[in-house]
């Protein structure tokens, strides 16, 4: 286990996905300079890098998610981060330089207490990420989750998932905007690698019927990240 892994708390109550647009081709030199100037700061500080991401076929975009403990410690996490910290200050500039846009970030719960870090920081390959909006419909389709959904993942051997909701609580910290949409879930998901991917989403396509007809009565927009795991290594 690296020491870097053992300074993130078990726990955490809130995340953040991060998706920034990047200028053309710039991913894996966005990576290398994010990791080396800001994840080690930023955990001392207590926003903990849970994951770190390219888009499939996709060469400017990085994707990363960052948890807090609650959203008091993200309020102090921020602030001391981005306004007071010597590493922002020196190296934010370069950051920004390589960014189109950063703004397209949501702000998440989990929907059952807390969640174990483990569970996001893996070792896997393919990570996916299921954006569900559910308009007026979201407690429905949480049921049908957990009574039927999750319960057929996990018959297909799919058990590497957890859920979130938007974070309500007022985004305290306007500098860095985040969505928070009241109709929301959100699945995150690990796969081995491309084939357990691939061959795990033809089985979830030929759900039965009335599952798949429930889905689409209930859920209004569904779009899905696939995620490669650059962090692999550094486990």
């Amino acid at each position: 286990m690296s020491n870097l892994t053992q300074k993130i708390p078990e726990n955490i109550k809130v995340l953040e996905i991060r998706n920034y647009l990047l200028k053309p081709n710039l991913t894996d030199k966005f990576r290398d300079y994010f990791h080396s100037k800001f994840v080690t700061p930023m955990n001392e500080l207590g926003g903990y890098t849970l994951g770190e991401f390219k888009i499939d076929n996709i060469n400017d975009r990085f994707v990363w998610f960052r948890g807090f403990t609650d959203m008091k410690t993200r309020s102090k996490f921020l602030n001391d981060f981005y306004i007071n910290s010597t590493t922002w200050k020196e190296y934010g500039k370069g950051a920004n330089e390589m960014m189109i846009n950063s703004d397209n970030v949501y702000l998440l719960r989990p929907l059952k207490k807390e969640i174990n870090t483990e569970l996001l920081k893996t070792d896997k390959t393919f990570s996916v990420v299921d954006f569900y909006i559910c308009n007026n419909t979201l407690e429905k389709v949480i049921n049908l989750f957990e009574t039927t959904y999750i319960p057929f993942l996990k018959n297909l051997k799919i058990e590497d998932i957890t859920l979130w909701v938007s974070e309500m609580v007022e985004n305290d910290f306007p500098g860095l905007p985040a969505f928070q949409d009241k109709n929301l879930l959100v699945s995150i998901t690990h796969y081995k690698d491309e084939n357990e991917f691939y061959a795990k989403q033809k089985e979830i396509d030929s759900m039965p019927i009335d599952l798949k007809n429930s889905m689409q009565e209930l859920i209004t927009i569904q779009n899905k990240l696939v995620l490669l795991n650059l962090n692999r290594e550094l486990l």
